[in-house]
């Protein structure tokens, strides 16, 4: 009774400790701890988990004492304090109870009506308490870790637990988009369940665990079986608590869980609520664990059945010589499971190997035999010899290949065994040993005896502590090609050698074969560099040092490989003499360290150079030499000593570099008393790459240097090599620079180490003792005077300005970007014209010397044909006129001054006869001006005004706008179509006019999508507007007139031309379309051609491009709605064909269709493109489509200038105007003069000549053909207009190319003009900006008037 009470005793004392566990149970830690053991002991009741929590929150696996020595081999560690828990105690009585009839459950009654009685027994529910131990109070046999350790390692076990989650969830589970802050929800309505989609896995785990927690506790049909509702937070209480229970289990994160919340929750519930609750999420938990795992170990089966399945190794069944095989595929068996399978084979199993691996559950396919031949594409895993019975694991076979291949370290020692004429050997290497280790191990092993070992040298070396690598072995089948290297070679016939016994050369080649070992990086000339090495200076160490360093710089890809051979070489070649070695020397018996080997020829011609030689013997001593016979009878080796002969090399070397200075060089080239050449290059400076190997022309489109190429200069450039010109000088100059060129591209000199001769290098040509500079051009030479001159120190000596006095006449001369600008004047200063002469590469003395020379000739007319003096130009000047130098200052201000006193002159003129000249031209304007987009004159002026206020503000200008007004074309209705919108600005400050003018052009403004010309003028310069204004309407009125007398003779001529065309001319214009119908040539099926257009075509870059186009038509579309308001120069339409099985840049491309004209004449240098079907149709397409455009066809229009010509020249014959038949001996040659004048566009005269004729009366058939001449020489424009239009496409280009660092360098250069003097400009090019702006207006539409003016000059 006692025992009964004391065990009551402890189950109330567990019981009393339950009751305050539940009190303490709900605060955040305890909670946290109470749920943590519950995911460990989910098996167990809510009792027991508090239990075991309150006394060891860290336990993992309970069990009683002799459990753990029963059931795991454990025991329990002495001292351990047991874990008081709850154990199911029932116990049974016997009870007399009234009978119940078991089928009517009727109360049975006795014969006298009592209920009739009977004894049962019962069961009774009880508990007492036990003690248990936690795994980590025991010790003995290690247990298995428990399920899901490692479960979340990796990605693929997230995995797993998502489908285990998805499998064991009442509701389906979707992944989706959730609207605000929300991880997921569980759906009572639609019994779904939903997860914010893209969050980490393990939020994503923990969000589906909770939400399935959710719908097994909370579902509409769960609250109507337990017939009561949970409030809100009862229910998240339940749901997070079984979350974290079961991510605790199975290792999922869960330290951002807190429960800081479940004191409020509990308090106010009675300890029955609570006690449901607890139940509820241990038995909720412990389903939910259950579950998963279940579902894991059913993943984990499936998988384990699967990789089964997949199991797949590739075997080998060969003989010997391979005459026979047989490559199998064997499914279902891994590698180690084959080689035990076929290493079980018996006699009869090897009949068929095939058969027999099948019988042992694989499945196999033979995919090779000797008959295909393949097997070498395949990873053999397994290989198995008929004949022999081998079985070889060739895994482990390439495990031990890769160990002999690993790099063999500095301080591993190679040995080589080898039996009687190499027939069976090995290599191996001992990496734990000092090599003098190694050889006394090797002596001590050779000195044995039979009896004293079985002659196992492997088993040998390992008892002495050597840990061995084989490297390769004749009977292993290990690198059947010996390596060439060892320490020590142990041949069981001859014994042991040890490789420093070897000669040097020996020794070079192996430690050059060691350091290659598994991985080869010498070339041929490193390998020959170190053995030379190793020969030439005798020094092992050194040469292993080389082949080390060179090694590495392979292996590594560095390029200082080439530095550390220089060095080596070096060294070799600082040897007194190249015909001995040092090695030769040790062998021949003398070893002093500090004496260098010398044969008898080198000898002798070092002491007839007073330096101290020595006979060496071959006992180790020397002799000093005292005299020549002594070196001549010695019949052994000689010597130096090494300090004399590096004092020697030194000074020899101080003479060379004084010879070979580069002033010394440059001087020597320069006036030295032979011909000579000498080669320039970039220095290596990273700030002069934007110069290396860039052409002039490049140089300039790119703004780095001028026409005249002032930033080519000698201080950026080395002289690299000179030599005589006796060999290369050719019969002109150019061939000499030929034959430099070829030369040093083709076949170098030995002692020139610089590139190949190439663009940017300069020549200087030494020749009669003249010097000339010329650079390597992307086309040929350019010659440098200007280099020239500051490379001979006469930098000074260049002249940029030249001002001279020949009879009557004056000319003024200064250097400008595209060469030399002059002016010509007469007697009172006035200009009488200018131009530049456009050649920078030559001295303004000789540019002035070529003016003077044009202004003595006579001029001819091509009318006339007579020459003839042009008074007003030439004056007095003639043949015999000398030339002398004036002060070029003195004569520029006179002339300056005289402009001044003309324009004043002008002004006061204008001002008086003209009072309302601005007001008048308005009004003028008013009338005859065509609006754009609804604007007006005056609303184009006000907008103008805006724009330059607003730019002058920006840029803090010093101009005041004195008024705005449109001129040009546009204001007199008489524009073309793409005429620009011309206006003149007068404003009064200090600002230049051709700098405001740059300023508001560098970003165009645009009205109604034309660009706006805005012309600045001031009254100290160009004039005002009264005195502008009138200049400006008497050139539009002259050329309106002339635009209607034009268009009149063009419509006439052409009207008579198409009523009576000539029959050959009609075959002329008909013979290009039937040559476009020719048969062409087919295209073959590798040809593809393919069309581009350009917005720009000389530069295709610049703008819109598009090629590849695979239709004519659609080039057209593109090409017609190319942007004009933002063209970048010309556009382009052109032809691109490529073939299969070339590069790109071996395409064939031209462009048709530039600017104004269908080019036929660019395409026949191209026949194979231009005969092509595709590109013939697009010919006739683009002549069809833009019967505007000029056709250029050299042939058909040749044609046509020869008739023209022909039809001209027979008309004058027969009206014999000028007398034509007395002054013109030769008619061919009259022809072919005529027909030049036609070609160059200078057809005017000829017109005059006509209208002439026609004016003067001639007859009615002359008349007709007269008046046809003239209709058909007005297709023929001059060229100036060509120039033009060629003019403005490289001004767009160039504006394009240098607006990115316009703007980046725009403040520089303005800080540049400001510290620098005023460049001097022209006298030309300040009348220019005066009296051709007021003549003229400075508008495009009248730009035609200047360039017929420039025609005449420019030279």
């Amino acid at each position: 009774m006692a025992e009964n009470n004391t065990e009551k005793q402890r189950v109330q004392e567990l019981t009393d400790k339950l009751e305050q566990g539940l009190q303490d149970l709900f605060n955040s830690d305890s909670y946290r701890n109470y749920l943590s053991t519950m995911s460990k002991f989910h098996n167990y009741s809510f009792n027991n988990t508090l239990l075991i929590a309150m006394q060891k929150p860290d336990a993992t696996l309970v069990a009683g004492y002799k459990a753990w020595q029963k059931n795991f081999e454990r025991h329990v560690n002495k001292g351990e304090k047991a874990i008081r828990i709850l154990a199911p105690a029932p116990y049974k009585i016997k009870e007399e109870r009234d009978k119940i009839d078991p089928v009517t459950q009727e109360l049975l009654l006795d014969k006298d009506g009592n209920p009739q009685k009977e004894e049962v027994e019962i069961t009774i529910p009880a508990f007492r308490a036990v003690s248990v131990f936690d795994v980590g109070q025991t010790d003995g046999k290690p247990i298995p870790e428990l399920a899901a350790k490692e479960l979340l390692s990796d990605v693929e076990g997230y995995q797993d637990m998502i489908r285990a989650v998805e499998a064991i969830s009442p509701v389906p589970i979707e992944l989706e988009e959730i609207a605000g802050d929300s991880k997921g929800y569980y759906d009572r309505e639609a019994k779904r369940i939903a997860v914010q989609e893209n969050m980490s896995e393990s939020q994503t785990l923990k969000t589906m665990i909770h939400e399935v927690a959710h719908s097994k506790l909370h579902s509409k049909e769960v609250e109507q079986d337990e017939q009561m509702r949970k409030d809100r937070n009862t229910k998240e209480v339940e749901a997070e608590s079984v979350a974290y229970t079961v991510c605790q289990h199975f290792g999922i994160d869960t330290s951002d869980y807190s429960f800081g919340y479940i004191a409020g929750w509990s308090s106010g519930r009675d300890t029955k609520e609570l006690r449901s609750s607890m139940d509820t999420i241990r038995r909720t938990a412990s389903e939910l664990i259950t579950g998963i795992e279940e579902q894991l170990q059913e993943l984990q089966r499936n998988r384990e059945v699967s990789q089964e399945q997949t199991k797949e190794s590739i075997l080998l069944i060969q003989n010997t010589d391979l005459s026979e095989f047989s490559l199998l595929d064997v499914y279902g068996m891994d590698r180690p499971e084959l080689m035990q399978a076929l290493s079980e084979m018996t006699d009869d199993d090897k009949l068929s190997i095939q058969a027999y691996l099948e019988s042992r559950g694989a499945w196999t396919t033979e995919i090779g035999n000797q008959d295909s031949r393949e097997y070498g594409e395949y990873h053999l895993d397994v290989r198995y010899n008929t004949d022999t019975d081998e079985l070889i694991d060739m895994k482990e076979r390439k495990a031990v290949y890769d160990k002999a291949m690993e790099p063999i370290n500095a301080d591993d020692v190679v040995v080589k065994f080898a039996s009687i004429f190499e027939s069976e050997w090995e290599v191996l290497k001992i990496t734990n040993m000092l090599r003098d280790d190694v050889g006394k191990m090797l002596k001590d092993m050779a000195s044995l005896d039979e009896k004293e070992w079985d002659g196992n040298y492997l088993s040998y070396m390992e008892k002495q502590g050597a840990e061995i690598t084989l490297l390769a072995s004749s009977s292993k089948e290990l690198n059947g090609n010996m390596p060439d290297f060892w320490d020590y070679e142990y041949d069981f016939d001859a014994g042991l050698t040890d490789a420093e016994e070897l000669s040097v050369m020996q020794q070079a080649e192996h430690i050059i074969n060691r350091l290659e070992h598994g991985q080869p990086a010498f070339s041929d000339d490193e390998r020959n560099l170190i053995v030379n090495y190793a020969y030439k200076l005798g020094d092992m160490e050194k040469t292993r040092e080389l082949a080390e360093h060179i090694y590495a710089q392979e292996v590594d890809g560095n390029q200082d490989v080439a530095l550390a051979m220089i060095d080596a070489q070096a060294e070799i070649d600082a040897l007194p003499d190249s015909m001995v070695s040092i090695s030769e020397m040790q062998e021949y018996g003398y070893t002093w360290n500090e004496m260098l080997p010398l044969t008898q020829e080198r000898a002798l011609e070092l002491f007839d150079g007073d330096l101290p030689v020595y006979l060496l013997h071959t006992d180790g001593s020397e002799t000093t030499v005292s005299d020549r016979k002594q070196i001549e009878k010695h019949d052994g080796m000689c010597g130096i000593e090494k300090g004399d002969w590096q004092n020697e090399r030194k000074l020899r070397m101080m003479q060379e570099e004084l010879s070979e200075s580069d002033s010394n060089r440059e001087a020597q080239l320069l006036y030295g008393n032979t011909d000579k050449y000498g080669i320039f290059q970039l220095k290596d400076d990273p700030e002069l790459d934007k110069f290396r190997f860039e052409g002039t022309e490049s140089l300039k489109r790119m703004g780095i240097t001028k026409d005249n190429f002032d930033a080519v200069l000698p201080e950026n450039y080395k002289l690299v090599y000179m030599g005589e010109l006796t060999e290369l000088q050719g019969q002109t100059q150019s061939e000499t620079l030929e034959a430099i060129y070829t030369k040093f591209n083709i076949d170098h000199p030995a002692d020139y180490k610089a590139h190949s001769l190439s663009v940017s290098d300069i020549v200087v040509l030494h020749e009669n003792g003249e010097n000339s500079a010329h650079f390597v051009d992307s086309f040929g030479f350019t010659e440098l005077p200007k280099f020239m001159l500051t490379l001979e120190g006469k930098k000074n000596e260049i002249e940029t300005e030249l001002a001279v006095h020949i009879a009557d006449r004056y000319i003024l001369m200064h250097e400008c970007d595209e060469g030399y600008d002059y002016s010509i004047l007469n007697e009172q200063y006035h200009l009488l014209d200018g131009g530049v002469y456009d050649n920078p590469d030559i001295t303004i003395q000789r540019a002035m010397d070529m003016v003077i020379a044009d202004l003595k000739e006579p001029r001819f007319s091509a009318v006339t044909e007579q020459y003839y003096r042009d008074e007003f130009l030439q004056g007095e000047v003639y043949a015999g006129s000398e030339a002398e130098i004036v002060d070029f200052e003195e004569l520029s201000e006179k002339a300056e001054e005289v402009e001044q006193a003309d324009l004043e002159a002008k002004q006061a003129e204008f001002s008086e006869n003209n009072p309302d000249v601005v007001a008048d031209f308005r009004a003028r304007t008013e009338e005859l001006f065509h609006s754009l987009d609804g604007q007006s004159a005056e609303d184009i002026e006000k907008t103008v005004y805006a724009y330059v206020r607003s730019q002058i503000d920006e840029y803090g200008l010093d101009a005041e706008i004195v008024d705005v007004v449109v001129s040009g074309s546009r204001c007199r209705g008489i524009e073309k179509e793409n005429s620009d919108l011309d206006v003149v600005v007068e404003y009064t400050g200090s600002t230049r006019e051709d700098d405001l003018f740059n300023m508001l052009h560098e970003d165009s403004i645009y009205i109604a999508g034309i660009q706006v010309d805005i012309n600045p003028i001031t009254e100290g310069r160009t004039g005002t507007l009264e005195t502008y204004l009138p200049e400006v309407e008497t050139y539009l009125q002259e050329k309106a007139q002339q635009e209607q007398t034009n268009n009149q003779l063009v419509t006439q001529g052409r009207e008579n031309a198409l009523e009576q065309q000539p029959e050959k001319e009609k075959m002329i214009e008909e013979k290009t379309l039937s040559e476009l119908e020719k048969e062409p040539v087919v295209e073959p099926e590798t040809v593809h051609i393919t069309f581009t257009v350009a917005e720009c075509g000389e530069f295709h870059t610049m703008g819109e491009f598009h090629e590849g186009i695979e239709t004519i038509e659609e080039a057209m579309q593109l090409y017609n709605v190319i942007d004009p308001s933002r063209m970048h120069g010309i556009p382009s339409l052109g032809v691109n064909m490529h073939i299969d099985g070339t590069e790109e840049w071996e395409d064939e491309e031209a462009d048709i269709v530039r600017g104004n004209c269908i080019d036929v004449d660019f395409l026949n240098y191209t026949p194979e493109l231009r005969d092509t079907p595709t590109v013939q149709d697009a010919l006739k397409k683009l002549i069809a489509a833009y019967p505007d455009k000029e056709v250029n066809d050299r042939e058909t229009k040749e044609a046509k200038i020869q008739t023209i010509a022909t039809e001209l020249d027979q008309l004058s014959y027969d009206i014999d105007t000028f007398e034509y038949r007395d002054s013109v001996p030769d008619r061919e040659a009259q022809v072919q003069m005529i027909a030049n004048d036609i070609r160059s566009g200078n057809v005017k005269p000829l017109q005059i000549f006509l209208q002439t004729s026609i004016d003067e009366g001639i007859d009615e058939d002359s008349e007709r053909q007269a008046k046809e001449l003239i209709a058909k020489l007005a297709e023929y424009k001059p060229l100036a207009k060509i120039e033009e239009l060629e003019e403005q496409n490289y001004n767009m280009i160039d504006d394009r190319l240098n607006n990115g660092v316009e703007k980046f360098n725009r403040e520089e250069e303005k800080k540049e003009q400001r510290e620098k003097p005023q460049a001097r400009s022209s006298l030309k090019e300040r009348l220019a900006a005066k009296q051709k702006e007021v003549a003229q207006g400075n508008n495009k539409d009248t730009k035609e008037l200047e360039k017929s003016k420039n025609s005449h000059r420019e030279m």
